[in-house]
C-alpha cells in the first residue's frame, strides 16, 4: 500500500490488493467500480475511502471538510443507496438514476455507493444499465457486491472489478 495514503486509507485492513487497484485509479478514475467480496471484508468502508480521495482537493489528506464529511457518510455529493426490502427494485433504480442526473453541490464530482448490489431485481438491472454505463460527466459508481449474481453480469462489465477477500483471523 502507498504509505503517503495511510492518514485516508487507514480504517481498511486486509486488502491491499483492493487498495492498490484504487490508488492508481486515482490518477484517471472512470465512472464505476464493481466492489467484489465476501460480507465483512471492508468494502464500504474502502468505498467511503475512496470517494473521500475523488473529492478531496488536498491529496488524499483524510483530515479536510470533504474527507471528513465523506468519512462520516455525510458528504452532500456522496449519495450511499441501501436496498429497500428483499432487493433493490426498479423504483429504487428510479431514485438511484435520477440522483446520478443531479449535478454535484460543492464538489466536480458526485460518487454514487451502491451497497448490496448483489440484491438487485431484474427490473432495477435492465433500468440501471445505461445511467452506470454512460453516467452523467463527473459522476462515479462504487457498486458493493458479495457475489457477481446473473442480473449484475452485465453491469459488472461495464465496471472496474476491485477484489475483496475475506480478512483473515490474524489481521482482524
Amino acid at each position: 500500500m502507498n504509505t503517503s495514503a495511510a492518514p485516508l486509507w487507514a480504517g481498511v485492513v486486509g486488502q491491499d490488493d483492493a487498495l492498490d487497484l484504487l490508488l492508481h485509479s486515482l490518477e484517471r478514475p472512470v465512472h464505476a467500480y464493481l466492489f467484489l467480496g465476501p460480507a465483512g471484508s471492508g468494502k464500504r468502508q474502502t468505498a467511503r475511502c475512496f470517494a473521500a480521495a475523488l473529492l478531496c482537493t488536498k491529496g488524499q489528506c483524510g483530515t479536510c471538510r470533504d474527507c471528513t464529511l465523506v468519512l462520516a457518510a455525510q458528504h452532500p455529493d456522496v449519495l450511499e443507496v441501501e436496498r429497500a426490502g428483499a432487493a433493490i427494485s426498479a423504483d429504487q433504480a428510479n431514485d438511484i438514476v435520477r440522483a446520478a442526473a443531479m449535478a454535484p453541490i460543492e464538489s466536480n464530482r458526485k460518487v454514487l455507493i451502491l451497497d448490496e448490489f448483489h440484491l438487485l431485481a431484474a427490473a432495477g438491472a435492465a433500468r440501471l444499465l445505461k445511467t452506470i454505463e454512460e453516467p452523467p460527466t463527473g459522476t462515479v459508481f462504487c457498486i458493493l457486491a458479495d457475489q457477481l449474481t446473473p442480473d449484475l453480469v452485465t453491469i459488472a462489465s461495464r465496471c472496474v472489478r476491485v477484489p475483496f477477500r475475506a480478512i483473515p483471523d490474524h489481521v482482524v
